[in-house]
C-alpha cells in the first residue's frame, strides 16, 4: 500500500464524511480498521451510518465489531443497562421510603 496515497484518502474521507460512509465501507476490513485507528472520529459517524443503514444482520456486526463500543450501542444490551438503571433507583426509593 502505498503510504502517502492512503494518508491522503483517509484526509480526504474524514473532510467530505459523511458523504464518504458508504465508500468506506467497501473497503477491506484490514484497512477499514486501519481508518479507523488512524481517524477514531470516525468511528461513531460510520457506526450510526451501519446501525440506519443495517441490511445484513451479520455484515452489520462484522461492521460493529470493527468499530468497537458495539455492546453499548446494542439495543438489546443498552435495555439490560437500561432495565438495571430502572431497578436501581426504585430500590433507593424503597430503602430511603422505609427509613423515613
Amino acid at each position: 500500500m502505498n503510504g502517502p496515497l492512503w494518508e491522503g484518502f483517509i484526509v480526504c474521507a474524514k473532510v467530505i464524511a459523511p458523504a464518504s460512509f458508504g465508500a468506506l465501507l467497501q473497503l477491506p476490513k484490514e484497512q477499514l480498521k486501519d481508518l479507523v485507528e488512524k481517524q477514531p472520529g470516525l468511528k461513531s459517524g460510520l457506526r450510526d451510518y451501519v446501525v440506519k443503514k443495517a441490511g445484513n444482520k451479520a455484515r452489520t456486526a462484522g461492521y460493529l465489531d470493527i468499530f468497537g463500543e458495539d455492546e453499548s450501542q446494542d439495543p438489546s444490551s443498552s435495555g439490560e443497562a437500561n432495565g438495571q438503571q430502572q431497578v436501581q433507583p426504585a430500590e433507593a426509593v424503597s430503602l430511603s421510603s422505609s427509613a423515613s
